[in-house]
Parts: structure tokens; C-alpha cells; sequence
């Protein structure tokens, strides 16, 4: 069975939308009690990517950023995906990772069997067919 492997490039731009977006479905007065945001996002030492949302105004008594792990973001994104109708098959080994300034989505699919194995920063299918190459890891 042949390998596919995807990416989606998200930008700054867009990732700031998506988590905006969340945060305001989960508290509608969160954008008129916080103002204008910016986003940073970085790799972590443990190679996951993490983003925060920082206030351009720092308002009294208000928090100083909102942070996202990976998960947090991977959730929001791939809800963003299937609002937006983005198709994304419902199986694969979905992880995010920085590419320069851009948010990558990838997403690789193949032979699977069996349930995902979920991670913090990743939904992943075990391929079979790799388990020999994958226990010499260690």
C-alpha cells in the first residue's frame, strides 16, 4: 500500500484567527474584555510547538498571555479544518511542527491497523509494517 504524506501551511495571520476564533466561542465576551491580540509561537525543547496570545494593550488586572500547547492548537485547527470544509481524512498521523514563520499541518497516511495511539501534540495510526524498524530505536 503506498504512503501519502501531506502538509498544510498555515500562517501567522491565520493561526491568530483560529485561536481568536476558539477563545471567543468559548467565552463570547472574551475579544471586548481582552482587545487586539498578537500571536507568538516557538518550538519547544521537546520539539513541540507551543503559541501564546498576548494583549497589545496590557489592561489592569487583566492576564498577560493565554497560552496553547500543541494539543490545545491541533484541536482548534483541525475544528477549524472542518468548519471551513478543509477535507482531512479522519485517519492519519496528524502532527504540527514550524515551517519559518508558517504552522504545518502534516498529515501522513498508509497501511493501518488498529486505533490511534494519542499523544499530546499528535494523533498517530501505527503502521505494522514499521514495528521492527521503530523498536531498534531505542
Amino acid at each position: 500500500m503506498p504512503k501519502e504524506v501531506r502538509y498544510i501551511l498555515f500562517s501567522p495571520e491565520e493561526v491568530l484567527d483560529m485561536l481568536v476564533e476558539a477563545m471567543t466561542l468559548a467565552d463570547s465576551g472574551w475579544p471586548a474584555a481582552t482587545g487586539p491580540v498578537r500571536l507568538d509561537m516557538a518550538t519547544a525543547p521537546s520539539g513541540e510547538v507551543i503559541a501564546r496570545l498576548v494583549p497589545q494593550k496590557q489592561r489592569r488586572g487583566q492576564r498577560a498571555a493565554w497560552s496553547f500547547t500543541a494539543g490545545d492548537m491541533l484541536a482548534v485547527i483541525l475544528q477549524a479544518c472542518r468548519r471551513n470544509r478543509l477535507p482531512l481524512p479522519l485517519r492519519g498521523h496528524k502532527r504540527l511542527e514550524l515551517m519559518g514563520a508558517s504552522l504545518c499541518l502534516t498529515i501522513s497516511m498508509g497501511e493501518t491497523i488498529g486505533g490511534p495511539e494519542v499523544m499530546l501534540h499528535e494523533v498517530r495510526y501505527i503502521d505494522p509494517g514499521l514495528a521492527p524498524l521503530l523498536a531498534r530505536r531505542g
